[in-house]
């Protein structure tokens, strides 16, 4: 049976009705011209809370000429070029880990404060994307079958695996990804409607690089007996606005969990152990119940239990992985390159990288400061922890 392993919002995208002041603007400008020219993003600090951000040279689809990112904790937010308050010039996307570590209202009052922080002048929102994920423990021999997926006569579902269609006849086709023999997800629905996803978490998020994943699960990264699926639910625009006319905070703490309901009803995953000539009439997959039981509950509420410092640590320790190995495997090549060999590597690769960095750290060159200023920059959100010499 499958086991409930984490639920919450895993993204999250509102805009707002307003603009950022003149000064701040001003601000994104030079920065972004900055960026261009370094092609690195600039590290600023933006309005009377003094908020800090990347900056990148690039801006975003929809008339965002900015940018400005508050770390893998924080959101994605972006501003149109202008003053007029009138015009919905704001928007942000909340970070999924940002999403775990805290409950909803603790991320709503979260986003109201970096708004006032920033001196962002916001007259109403609009809530755009609301994404729910539920991770689920597998036995070793579930496997994904397109065939089990039965959606709403809207829904228009086939078993035709074709190229994909934009167009609106087709839009609700699953789309499948494979590797081997083995189906890795599906996918019913486009965006910014709704859509469904059914996909094997536990690959993602090696392959994504999201290591506090296996924190929230209770499962070691290396243990490859434990089968994580993730089943999560989309909403965009169209449907939250058209459907349901659901656009304000209120809005969607009243009635979010009716849309992901009415959806789980509309687009199931059946037992393909009972399957019957009627397909609207098969059991549910033990997945899908779980699925159910799980949005029949406060989504409001769920929260993955980790403290945001935990999080960050996982993520400083897994960078803090990725650099060693980079000394490693550079080191190896450097011996090679000097011509050593195994009986004296430990002798003379340690002295001589000693002496190499000593040389760049005290040399007229600021080759080596350069890099760790923007080093600095760039791991800014990681939490600061003091050296400690074994």
């Amino acid at each position: 049976m499958p086991e409930l392993l984490y639920a919450g919002f895993d993204t999250l995208e509102v805009s707002f009705q307003g603009a950022l002041k003149s000064d701040s603007l001003e601000i994104l400008r030079n920065a972004k011209d900055e960026a261009s020219k370094t092609r690195e993003d600039q590290l600023i600090e933006i309005g009377p809370g003094k908020v800090d951000g990347h900056v990148p040279a690039h801006g975003m689809t929809g008339g965002y000429a900015f940018v400005f990112d508050t770390g893998f904790m924080g959101e994605q937010w972006t501003f149109m070029d202008s003053e007029d308050t009138s015009r919905w010039n704001i928007a942000v996307k909340v970070r999924a880990a940002n999403l775990a570590a805290h409950s909803y209202q603790e991320i709503k009052a979260r986003i109201q404060e970096r708004l006032t922080d920033m001196g962002c002048i916001v007259l109403q929102e609009s809530i755009r994307r609301a994404d729910f994920a539920m991770d689920f423990l597998m036995p070793e021999d579930f496997e994904l079958n397109q065939d089990q997926v039965v959606a709403h006569s809207h829904s228009k579902v086939s078993s035709h695996w074709g190229e994909k269609d934009a167009g609106s006849e087709k839009q609700n086709h699953p789309s499948t990804v494979f590797r081997g023999r083995k189906l890795e997800s599906i996918t019913i629905g486009k965006m910014p409607g709704r859509q469904v996803i059914i996909y094997n978490k536990r690959k993602a998020a090696i392959e994504k690089q999201t290591p506090f994943w296996f924190k929230v699960w209770g499962i070691a990264p290396k243990d490859t007996t434990k089968h994580v699926w993730r089943v999560e639910f989309r909403a965009g625009k169209k449907e939250l606005k058209d459907k349901y006319n659901l656009r304000s905070f209120r809005d969607f703490e009243d009635s979010i969990g009716d849309v992901f309901v009415n959806t789980a009803k509309k687009i199931r995953y059946i037992d393909g152990t009972k399957l019957r000539s009627n397909v609207t009439r098969s059991e549910l997959h033990p997945i899908w119940r779980a699925v159910t039981t799980t949005l029949g509950k406060n989504l409001l509420a769920f929260r993955s239990g980790l403290l945001p410092g935990q999080f960050t640590e996982i993520v400083r320790e897994h960078q803090l992985q990725i650099y060693q190995k980079q000394i490693q495997g550079n080191a190896a090549g450097l011996a090679v390159t000097m011509g050593l060999e195994r009986d004296n590597i430990a002798d003379f690769l340690p002295q001589h990288i000693s002496a190499v960095v000593s040389k760049k750290l005290s040399g007229p060159n600021n080759a080596f400061w350069d890099s760790f200023r923007r080093a600095q920059s760039r791991l800014h959100f990681l939490p600061l922890k003091p050296f400690e010499q074994n």
